[in-house]
């Protein structure tokens, strides 16, 4: 874990990112890192912040509650959950103590969208949840790539944010995912925000992916920074 911390920083500084959110794996035991891995990597570090996860599959109620603790405790500043890699809907009845912990602590949810498995966090079914609870945030990573444009459907709804984490992992279709993204920004601009990716491409190529859509500065720097920094109380 360590060399892991390690690698983050120097990519941070590579990149000149002064700041970022690094995302907890659902399960307790994980090559990528627990929440209480990540909790305590990063305790010593200002500028890196965590998102905790958590799966109903494994330790959900242990993990609940220390999650219920670390929120407390300023700690982790939201949760995400892993439909599609794990089978379970949003709009799952095991899954409603997650968003009652959210909105306890006015922190926001996070869900995994795109590539395999879409229909357990597909539009339709995320649409459900935000409507069912309008005053909790919802942020949905990765903005079902590469279909974008599903995005759209869900913009009426002002609790939804998109996280651009992953979107620039495949050149042969960046063209028509830079203009997908291009739009949806210019519609929502304090709606959408800078990510990467473990497996994605790095920092830099993220960066470089925002920088190039050709946005106006103000909505560069929302997305970039303002907008993360707001919905996740930073």
């Amino acid at each position: 874990m360590k060399s892991k911390k390690e690698r983050l920083l120097l990519e941070m500084e590579r990149a000149g990112v002064d700041k970022c959110i690094a995302i907890a794996d659902s399960w307790p035991e994980s090559g990528i890192g627990s929440n209480s891995d990540l909790v305590d990597l990063f305790e010593d570090c200002g500028n890196v912040y965590v998102i905790g996860g958590i799966s109903p599959f494994k330790c959900f109620s242990e993990t609940l509650e220390n999650l219920d603790r670390y929120i407390s405790d300023k700690k982790i500043k939201g949760i995400k959950l892993f439909t599609g890699h794990e089978e379970f809907y949003l709009t799952d009845e095991c899954i409603k103590p997650v968003y009652e912990l959210a909105m306890k602590h006015n922190v926001p949810v996070l869900f995994h969208s795109g590539w395999d498995n879409v229909k357990y966090g597909d539009v339709n079914v995320a649409e459900e949840v935000i409507k069912e609870y309008p005053h909790l945030q919802f942020v949905c990573c990765h903005c079902w790539y590469p279909e974008i444009s599903k995005c759209m459907g869900l913009i009426k709804y002002p609790n939804i944010a998109f996280d651009l984490s992953s979107v620039a992992d495949n050149e042969d279709i960046l063209d028509k995912i830079s203009a997908e993204v291009k739009a949806l920004t210019e519609k929502i601009p304090d709606r959408v925000m800078f990510g990467s990716d473990s497996f994605g491409c790095s920092m830099e190529g993220h960066i470089k992916f925002v920088t190039d859509l050709g946005l106006v500065p103000d909505i560069e720097q929302k997305v970039l920074a303002d907008n993360a920094i707001r919905i996740y109380g930073l």
